[in-house]
């Protein structure tokens, strides 16, 4: 399968089954690995089967302190095709040079079994010794940006993002991101609702690389714990196009009209109503973004009811008209 093929095929939506392979390589970061296998491990647990194989140059390696990481297999001839190839960062002052170029030669035979490729901080690096990055927009931890653009001349190299998706390749700036690329790929592969039900599991607050808005009304308003009102929130997120009424809302909280509407505003920051036609607007961006309807026909599929009201509601967020954002959007699509 080439690269362009890989391109136009997005994560599975919802797959019964997320193939997962860790390269395993000396010197790594031990947050790198362990914060998005979290990820993984808290959607095995409420949703999804999870499968993850551990593969790199040695079958065991120091990890942290008196801890050695055993049970690695050794790199396949061919990998068997995966939803994901997670790429852990490593200490560079650890950094085994003849497993590094084993596992580079690897990679550049290799990557193309999986969905996505998605590094942890010095990761990148990795991709980018392997002639991956080539044209790309991709971003490592601040530390080593200069690293990257030497090793990548070619790639278009961001220092002002915690993690960055270029067609298959989703790669991030190191450490704790990890967790945040993770949550992001995870509501790419199986949807928000599980990406956020894993989010409260771990007591975590979602964030955005700045690159990636079509998130942003997914995850605004949900750093708090009240578990009733993140239930209401799921199924207005569900169907956001669906009529909603205070008191249907209210009845699903267990909650009085009154103090809902007090408990929504105190913990999200926004009035009900502000949230839905929130969710209603990103669903109408997102359906200019991918199909070629006329905007009367978002209107309705977003829960507008016709095009006038969507282009009021627009007004009040964007500074520029329905038709000039969608050019935009789509331009910068091909960029």
């Amino acid at each position: 399968m080439n690269e362009e093929q890989h391109n136009s095929q997005p994560p599975s939506h919802r797959a019964n089954t997320l193939r997962i392979a860790v390269l395993m390589m000396p010197g790594q970061v031990p947050l790198d690995l362990v914060g998005p296998l979290q990820v993984l491990q808290c959607a095995d647990r409420l949703s999804i089967d999870v499968e993850i194989c551990y593969v790199g140059p040695n079958a065991a390696m120091p990890w942290l302190g008196p801890l050695t990481l055993s049970g690695i297999d050794p790199l396949p001839e061919q990998l068997p095709p995966q939803h994901l190839l997670l790429i852990p960062g490593q200490y560079r002052n650890s950094v085994e040079p003849l497993s590094q170029q084993e596992c580079v030669s690897w990679l550049k035979t290799n990557a193309c079994y999986a969905d996505t490729l998605m590094t942890v901080c010095s990761g990148t690096l990795l991709l980018a010794d392997a002639g991956l990055l080539e044209g790309r927009r991709c971003t490592t931890h601040h530390t080593l940006i200069e690293q990257l653009q030497a090793k990548a001349p070619k790639a278009k190299v961001q220092s002002d993002c915690i993690f960055i998706e270029d067609g298959r390749y989703l790669t991030s700036a190191g450490i704790s991101t990890g967790i945040d690329t993770m949550l992001y790929w995870l509501t790419r592969a199986c949807g928000h609702s599980l990406a956020l039900a894993v989010a409260r599991e771990m007591v975590l607050y979602l964030r955005r690389s700045g690159q990636e808005p079509q998130l942003g009304a997914w995850l605004e308003g949900r750093n708090h714990v009240d578990e009733r009102l993140h239930r209401v929130q799921d199924a207005i997120c569900a169907a956001p196009s669906q009529t909603w009424r205070i008191e249907t809302l209210a009845t699903q909280a267990a909650m009085s009209e009154r103090h809902f509407r007090r408990q929504f505003k105190s913990l999200t920051g926004m009035l009900v109503g502000e949230y839905i036609m929130g969710l209603r607007l990103q669903r109408a961006k997102t359906l200019m973004t991918e199909t070629t309807w006329t905007l009367a026909r978002v209107a309705e599929a977003s829960g507008f009811g016709d095009e006038r009201q969507l282009r009021r509601i627009w007004a009040r967020h964007e500074k520029v008209p329905p038709s000039v954002w969608r050019r935009a959007s789509s331009q910068k699509l091909l960029d």
